[in-house]
């Protein structure tokens, strides 16, 4: 018996559902504009910060003979995308102008990263279409379920994750599944992911968490030299594709101007660390309160942030195997994130940042209908209030209805974190 190759059952493939909508094209660039005219108010910003944004806007410009492969998720190795010859485009979808083009085919209780997702796949002119194939991890119901959906549009991966973070039982497993993604991304790219070209895309992101590393702990020394709402568009634009020593080049930049900025005086924001779910460009609702209420973000564990390329890849040996198993001990074992059993590696992190970067509060993004993350909350509040970290959790969506809510219980809090 022939072994399927696709882990979706054929019998019930559908014709991939396609609607031009081009007032919902209109709305989401108007949604782009809001947040530009936003970050036009910053007060300091890089000289090429527009160099970055227009990768978020258009992708990157320069040809490439690679072809992009999409991706959802901090799970997804992008090294193994680079040995087989693709270049990793992660398609997570913060625009809230797409979330209703998205309800419409995706109907129920849905969060908004997946409505948004799923709508850019509705639009036949989106660039998403330009992806030769598709990776999702198991790490939600949302993220599980939207790879057999997306199967109708292109050749997709469903990458399964282990329950808990025990790398003495559960990493050769998660290696074997690595290996399948592998196998599944030569046959899509018709290239293999040699020893030599996997350490070759090793070394590529190993390079970049060393820059963001040494960016971050600049702005947590001196964070009025650059806004934590340039720094999340620097990092995220790094996910597009984008050619990542142009990249590199870029950032130093940054950096260097980074590091001879000179405070006029001492700086008495309160200084937070920031957790929670992901927030994705163009929806920095948040972030946009937090900085504009007078606070500084000087640490985060989001899967958007500078968590999502903290981590180097570490490893003790170079056989292809062995990177395999690093890759995985990097990408699921070190992950923060709430889709695992335990949430201790998750609290351990906040209260590390809370301690380094001399915080004097915690905020918690919460996303409604994700439900991982309204969980977590029970624990993460109780232990940081026994330490006496004040803590406060934003629930929100995509929507800007509820700004001024959001804005008054954050000005609350701040006046909490300043008389403690």
């Amino acid at each position: 018996m022939t072994k399927p190759t696709s882990q979706y059952d054929p019998r019930y493939r559908l014709d991939p559902v396609k609607a031009p909508n081009p007032g919902a094209r209109k709305r989401a660039r108007m949604a782009v504009h809001h947040l530009d005219e936003t970050m036009r108010r910053i007060t300091r910003r890089p000289e090429n910060i527009e160099w970055f944004e227009s990768l978020l806007r258009e992708g990157p410009t320069e040809d490439s003979a690679r072809p992009p492969v999409g991706y959802f998720c901090n799970m997804i190795p992008p090294e193994l995308i680079l040995a087989c010859g693709g270049r990793p485009v992660r398609l997570d979808c913060g625009n809230a102008a797409l979330v209703q083009t998205g309800e419409e085919v995706l109907s129920g209780e849905i969060c908004p990263v997946a409505k948004a997702s799923f709508a850019m796949f509705l639009d036949p002119e989106n660039p998403v279409h330009r992806c030769r194939c598709l990776v999702l991890p198991s790490s939600c119901d949302a993220k599980r379920k939207l790879g057999e959906v997306l199967a109708d549009y292109r050749p997709t991966f469903t990458m399964n994750l282990p329950a808990e973070q025990d790398a003495g039982r559960y990493l050769a497993a998660a290696a074997k599944e690595l290996e399948r993604l592998a196998d599944f991304l030569s046959r899509e790219l018709g290239t293999s992911p040699s020893r030599r070209r996997l350490m070759e895309a090793i070394d590529l992101t190993r390079r970049r968490t060393a820059l963001v590393r040494e960016l971050d702990m600049a702005r947590a020394d001196k964070p009025g030299a650059l806004s934590v709402r340039d720094f999340f568009i620097m990092i995220q634009s790094s996910f597009t594709g984008v050619d990542l020593v142009r990249w590199e080049k870029e950032v130093g930049t940054v950096l260097e101007h980074t590091r001879k900025y000179h405070q006029p005086r001492e700086r008495l924001r309160p200084r937070l660390v920031l957790t929670g779910a992901p927030i994705l460009w163009p929806n920095f609702k948040v972030l946009n309160l937090v900085e504009e209420c007078g606070a500084d973000i000087v640490g985060d564990t989001l899967c958007t942030g500078v968590q999502s390329v903290w981590d180097p890849v570490s490893l003790d040996e170079t056989g292809y195997g062995a990177l395999l198993r690093a890759l995985a001990a990097r990408y699921i074992f070190a992950a923060p994130c709430p889709c695992f059993v335990s949430q201790g590696r998750r609290v351990s992190r906040v209260l590390e940042l809370a301690e380094e970067r001399r915080a004097q509060g915690v905020l918690h993004y919460g996303l409604r209908l994700c439900q991982l993350f309204d969980v977590e909350t029970y624990r993460l509040n109780r232990v940081l209030r026994q330490k006496g970290i004040p803590f406060l959790n934003l629930r929100t969506d995509y929507s800007l209805e509820d700004t001024e809510q959001l804005r008054v219980r954050l000005e609350a809090f701040l006046e909490t974190v300043e008389a403690s």
